[in-house]
């Protein structure tokens, strides 16, 4: 029998992964699984796909400098913890000829070597059984991001006779992000951060970068990035963002841009990578956002709602960052939850690219998780687990080596997640049920559970001894299901107080349940 040069390639490549696989106890993925979507799910080879994650960005680098030890440990760790899905960077935008991590020196100038780094990424993926969630370029300053095609379009020059846009106030100007991250609003007194979006010969730059991404065949492998079913999706940008209020320079980008995406590559999914700002309060529970009005008015340049309804978008976008926004721990699961019911309604599913805190991880991630578990988010991805020599200088990063309690929870969420991904389903407690907080006494953040066997309008609210309502934790419509809700102490003094549960019918309001049950906040 007579065989071809290109199947004995495939045959090569193929026994290759196998026999890496079985060294490292994995089974590689199928040709054929791509993660695609109906509706507001995700699927794999026809069954429901929900999964817990992680960020690593750094795996690129760290590969390209020849540390392919801690990629490799990344992976393990992944698999350790039932984590499914890997979020890191497919970019590295640089002049800097030195570094051997950046992919691309100018427009069109690719590294091969670093192209090399990143297909092994891939590689070690695959051979892990772990998706890849891959941002193609960064908002903020780092890693060269937006403002370095900036930079190189300054070199071309501004067009004929175009008016200076940019004052010297601008050129000082920075926008900062939730991680310590910034970026510059101006460059020159022509050209700044927002003509990314607009620029047409940066996006040019921008779409021969996708493009040579998608098209590019893996050395280790011999798949093409668009036919490599390891990579669950393409994000437009990580945490895209500009200064325009009206929002809509970066849903027009968007729009071209996923397009574009879509018109190369028909088998991953398109997002946009961003964090959830919108220009409106309509199906946002304002209450408990701390006054952030930042959040809803378009000053970040963004609307959630907008950009979820755009028919070459396949997901919708969060990121979780309270401390960072100035907002309660405990808002978190209300972020969640709107934001699961705006992109229900808009018929996509939702995934939260980051999440992160730096303090009670353990309790806060738990919480969130169980939220975002029963308010039907196809996936959340933690910020991040470390490995190797990498420090995380913001605080939210963490190791997972043993039984450390944030590893612990991701591993019991992965698990339940992965369990509705068997079902289909999870099927809803039998009965109502108000739990002891946990800890108590506590000192700062505690944690009150309880059960819903159908969908109905909650009220969980604290009071104080007298009879005096402190705090409302909950004042919704919620899901059938278990809920981890989280009061944080630091505005109430010492003492005894009680919390109640009240679970009404939603159509007439009538009530169905009421629970009591007392905690000591103790300083």
């Amino acid at each position: 029998m007579r065989v071809s040069l290109q199947e004995l390639n495939a045959r090569v490549v193929t026994h290759g992964l196998l026999a890496c696989a079985l060294i490292i106890g994995a089974t590689p993925l199928a040709p054929a699984q791509f993660v695609t979507r109906t509706g507001s799910r995700l699927f794999v080879d026809g069954h429901p796909f929900y999964f817990v994650g992680t960020n690593a960005y750094y795996l690129l680098e760290e590969a390209a400098r020849g540390d392919t030890g801690t990629v490799k440990a990344l992976f393990n760790t992944a698999n350790a913890l039932g984590l499914s899905v890997v979020r890191t960077w497919a970019f590295f935008d640089s002049s800097d000829s030195l570094n051997p991590a950046v992919i691309q020196f100018r427009p069109g100038a690719y590294n091969e070597s670093a192209l090399r780094a990143l297909d092994y990424v891939v590689l070690q993926a695959k051979l892990h059984n772990v998706r890849l969630l891959f941002p193609l370029v960064n908002s903020w300053d780092d890693y060269g991001g937006m403002n370095q095609y900036v930079e190189w379009r300054i070199g071309v020059g501004p067009p004929d006779a175009q008016p200076e846009k940019y004052s010297t106030e601008k050129l000082q100007e920075r926008i900062a992000g939730p991680r310590g991250q910034s970026y510059r609003v101006a460059l020159s007194e022509y050209f700044g951060h927002d003509d990314f979006y607009g620029d047409e010969i940066i996006k040019d730059w921008f779409k021969d970068y996708i493009s040579m991404i998608v098209h590019r065949q893996n050395t280790h492998t011999g798949v093409l990035y668009r036919d490599e079913p390891a990579i669950l999706g393409w994000e437009l940008a990580n945490e895209p963002r500009s200064s325009d209020r009206s929002t809509a320079l970066i849903t027009a980008w968007a729009a071209e841009l996923s397009s574009f995406i879509k018109s190369l590559d028909p088998n991953h999914l398109v997002g946009t990578g961003e964090e959830g700002f919108d220009n409106t309060t309509a199906r946002y529970t304002t209450r408990v956002y701390n006054n952030q009005w930042w959040l809803f008015d378009g000053s970040a340049g963004l609307s959630f709602t907008a950009n979820s309804t755009l028919s070459s978008i396949d997901f919708a976008s969060i990121h979780l960052y309270p401390e960072s926004w100035n907002l309660p721990g405990s808002s978190g699961n209300a972020w969640i939850q709107d934001h699961t019911s705006i992109a229900s309604t808009v018929q996509k599913p939702l995934i939260m690219g980051e999440f992160g805190i730096r303090t009670q991880r353990a309790p806060t991630y738990d919480s969130w998780l169980t939220t975002a578990l029963w308010e039907e988010a196809a996936g959340a991805v933690v910020w991040q687990v470390l490995e190797g020599t990498r420090t995380d200088a913001e605080g939210f990063g963490f190791r997972c080596g043993g039984e450390d309690p944030p590893c612990v929870t991701l591993r019991n969420n992965a698990a339940r997640f992965a369990l509705k991904s068997q079902t289909g389903t999870l099927n809803p407690p039998s009965v109502f049920s108000l739990q002891q907080n946990y800890p108590n006494p506590f000192n700062v953040l505690t944690s009150i559970s309880y059960t819903l066997p159908y969908d109905a309008h909650v009220v969980l609210e604290v009071f104080n001894i007298t009879g005096q309502r402190v705090a409302a934790i909950v004042e919704r419509f919620q899901r059938a299901g278990t809920r981890k809700e989280l009061l944080d102490g630091g505005t109430l003094a010492s003492g005894a107080f009680f919390y109640s549960l009240v679970v009404s019918d939603r159509a007439d309001g009538s009530r169905r349940h009421v629970e009591t049950k007392k905690m000591i906040l103790m300083k």
